[in-house]
């Protein structure tokens, strides 16, 4: 039997995922992501729709993160109209994060417009509306933990928790025998709120992501202490601290912590804001489904307590706190998206804080090539936002312990976790190109004999 898989993102790269598997009866798409970085690229990336991605039986989605789920509403409108599966979580998630994305859509394409027509050149179109993001989140199909599917002719799916944001799955497609995994993005364990990734029985075919393929990140445990001391030197000089966070999952995690802190009064006397209105409806999203929880974060609802909710903390909403935060000088934390820094509140806050030797930037995630968050982790002189160049003399710290992505050693021992001699082929998605071949190069030492890295649009038959 003919089996073919091709890849249309997340390859050699971070962002973009999607791939679609077929046979001679049916065909499945997994992921539908937004490509993200370099303006131009992204923008010629997004606006391409594969074929065989829109003609597609099934769609199944591993978790609600935009370079994962950002561009359904694209593939909806031009025609896609099969059923997207994934669990309930992710839906809620999901719903309200292309409901953002579309908003900025909409917002990026004004703003630049006005700048085209000053010029005489042609307008341009937001990738996709308010309307469409709507309308696409009627596809979405729940999907729980260990329920077995069939969601197309021949193919049955099984999703796992991936221990990377609420509701990630791990993807195990049972197609005519062969038991093909598809890891998504895993999380690293003892993270906070969420369950540690849990093991997917045997597959003979694995896709798996790489995304810190050549990184170990310091152990989980150690990151509270780390943030502690960083919160407490800053508060010392009357810093603006300014943390750079994904609505969804990292901005979650970071409150839970300082929950804990406040809790053990470790935490220094300072407001702290989250100030992005997705990262309020997200955290809604996270009280709705405690059955995604860790143990640890169960406890807190044991005591009566919100894990998500203390009194130095305010969530803001409206546009104009937003800006009064802006003459707000420290000590301070304000926790704003977007976690890779392209757009969305932080931006303001950055141009606010990084001219001042004495204000800190925390950096809690993986930051895209192209991105303003690497040029910043890279220590760039200045940067440019909204037209204007700043100079970036604030302190910088990179607090990758947080990271909702498993590091080398999570990965590897992942991989030993299985029998190479019962899987046929390994194929290494979701990193830059340096991280994908260091990853395989030591999943190739282990004795899997079969590991590709592939390129965008290329197709591989399965054996």
């Amino acid at each position: 039997m003919s089996l073919k898989l091709t890849f249309y993102g997340a390859a050699r790269t971070v962002t973009g995922s999607k791939f679609v598997i077929k046979t001679r009866r049916s065909s499945v798409l997994t992921e539908y992501g937004l490509f993200q970085g370099h303006r131009k690229k992204a923008l010629e990336m997004n606006s391409r729709i594969p074929e065989d991605a829109l003609s597609a039986d099934a769609m199944v989605l591993s978790h609600a993160h935009i370079d994962h789920s950002g561009n359904i509403p694209r593939l909806v409108a031009a025609g896609f109209n099969k059923r997207i599966f994934t669990t309930p979580a992710t839906i809620d998630l999901a719903n309200i994060m292309l409901l953002d994305s579309a908003e900025i859509q909409e917002r990026d394409a004004e703003y630049a417009n006005k700048k085209l027509e000053e010029k005489g050149e042609p307008l341009i179109e937001p990738l996709y509306s308010i309307e469409e993001a709507q309308a696409a989140g009627r596809s979405f199909e729940p999907l729980d933990y260990h329920e077995t599917r069939e969601i197309a002719p021949g193919v049955k799916a099984t999703l796992y928790d991936a221990g990377h944001i609420l509701g990630s799955a791990q993807v195990l497609y049972e197609i005519k025998g062969r038991r093909i995994l598809f890891t998504g993005d895993l999380g690293q364990p003892q993270l906070p709120v969420v369950r540690d990734p849990e093991r997917v029985p045997e597959p003979d075919i694995i896709i798996s992501e790489s995304t810190y393929g050549d990184r170990t990140h310091t152990p989980v445990a150690e990151a509270k202490e780390r943030l502690q001391g960083l919160l407490q030197d800053a508060y010392e000089r009357k810093a603006k601290i300014v943390v750079p966070a994904f609505s969804v999952g990292r901005t979650q995690a970071l409150v839970l912590v300082m929950h804990e802190l406040m809790t053990e009064g470790r935490l220094p006397d300072m407001p702290i804001w989250v100030d992005s209105p997705l990262s309020l409806e997200a955290t809604q999203v996270f009280r709705k489904h405690p059955e995604c929880y860790d143990k640890e974060t169960w406890e807190y609802l044991k005591q009566d307590k919100d894990p998500f909710g203390f009194f130095r903390l305010r969530y803001v909403k409206k546009v104009e706190e937003s800006k009064a935060l802006n003459h707000i000088n420290g000590p301070c934390v304000i926790i704003a998206s977007s976690g890779m820094c392209e757009g969305g509140r932080v931006v303001h806050h950055l141009k606010k804080t990084i001219p001042d030797p004495k204000n800190l930037v925390i950096i809690t995630g993986f930051q895209a090539p192209g991105t303003l968050g690497r040029r910043i982790v890279e220590g760039v002189e200045s940067i440019r936002l909204y037209g204007e160049e700043f100079p970036l003399n604030c302190e910088v710290e990179v607090l990758n312990e947080y990271s909702a992505h498993a590091d080398r050693t999570d990965l590897i021992n992942m991989f030993k976790g299985y029998d190479p001699k019962n899987v046929k082929q390994v194929f290494l998605v979701h990193g830059d190109e340096r991280q994908t071949l260091a990853l395989g190069k030591a999943v190739a030492e282990l004795g899997y004999e079969h590991v590709e890295i592939p390129e965008v649009d290329q197709e591989f038959e399965l054996r």
